[in-house]
């Protein structure tokens, strides 16, 4: 296996480490120790669609994910890919580390480990290794590889077991996307929804709220349940949900703060749930339909 970066750079997105004979054999069997480890984590697999965070033993998959960065051309042909300069500021752009292999079944497989620049051994600070029962100085640059695989890209299914990780890594907008300036603008002035302050609420608009009404906009909620059904459902689970007449309808109106907005929104993305046996309720921040 050759050992390639995924960098951020615009011109060459992949680079090729360059590895001597017998680490390039050591290099190979950790990456297959590593898959080896993330199969028998993922048993289960789930699709992903940005409402589900995988426990033990399972992983999400992207089952047509676009390989826009040609991985797997690069790990078919390796000598077409230019070798990574031996300067720190080059390994400063690196996002990913990546080997792979064709299967027995001819199919193309990338095992990817995040990185970051933390895993830099950079000849500018003063590192030291144990060898032959001495430290010796790094003289040159150097990196640390990952305990284990964030990924593997099996043709074009992409399994990985973090969507904050992948992030980093994948462009995954095409799959899931956070809402946009634009997205807040349209969801504050939607039919329902009631902005006193619209700038100070795209103030509030962190991640977790950007991303909270992408999924309500998925799920539909407030095209299939009227606001006062809403309202009258929430004060079951203690949660205040003030209403106010717009152009002679009942709209929810979104909260000046930003912790009781969080509630109001995980309420309409359907985050709490009353238990089936014992009639509890209960608040969950993953999901997926049963």
């Amino acid at each position: 296996m050759n050992l390639f970066a995924l960098t951020q750079g615009p011109d060459r997105r992949i680079l090729r480490i360059p590895l001597s004979g017998d680490v390039q054999s050591e290099v190979a069997a950790l990456f297959r120790r590593q898959e080896e480890d993330f199969i028998a984590g993922s048993e289960e697999e789930h699709a992903f669609d940005g409402k589900y965070t995988p426990d033990t033993g399972e992983c999400l998959v992207i089952a047509d994910y676009a390989d826009g960065n040609s991985i797997h051309e690069a790990i078919a042909h390796p000598l077409g890919i230019p070798e990574i300069p031996p300067d720190p500021a080059a390994f400063d752009t690196v996002k990913a580390l990546f080997a792979g292999y064709l299967s027995e079944a001819a199919k193309a497989v990338a095992l990817i480990q995040s990185f970051n620049r933390r895993r830099i051994i950079s000849p500018t600070g003063f590192s030291l290794l144990h060898s032959a029962d001495t430290y010796r100085k790094v003289d040159g640059v150097g990196l640390t590889l990952d305990d284990r695989l964030a990924a593997m890209l099996v043709g074009t299914s992409l399994k990985f077991g973090s969507f904050h990780v992948m992030r980093q890594v994948f462009d995954l907008s095409a799959y899931f996307a956070e809402a946009t300036n634009a997205d807040l603008h349209a969801f504050a002035r939607s039919e329902g929804i009631y902005v006193v302050d619209e700038e100070a609420f795209m103030e509030m608009a962190d991640s977790w709220v950007r991303k909270k009404i992408t999924l309500i906009g998925k799920g539909r909620t407030l095209d299939n349940v009227d606001p006062a059904t809403i309202q009258r459902v929430a004060e079951t689970f203690g949660i205040e949900i003030q209403t106010v007449d717009v152009g002679g309808r009942p709209s929810i109106a979104m909260p000046g703060n930003k912790a009781e907005l969080k509630k109001v929104l995980r309420f309409l993305d359907e985050d709490y749930y009353q238990s089936v046996l014992q009639s509890r309720n209960f608040v969950t921040n993953s999901k997926r339909p049963a």
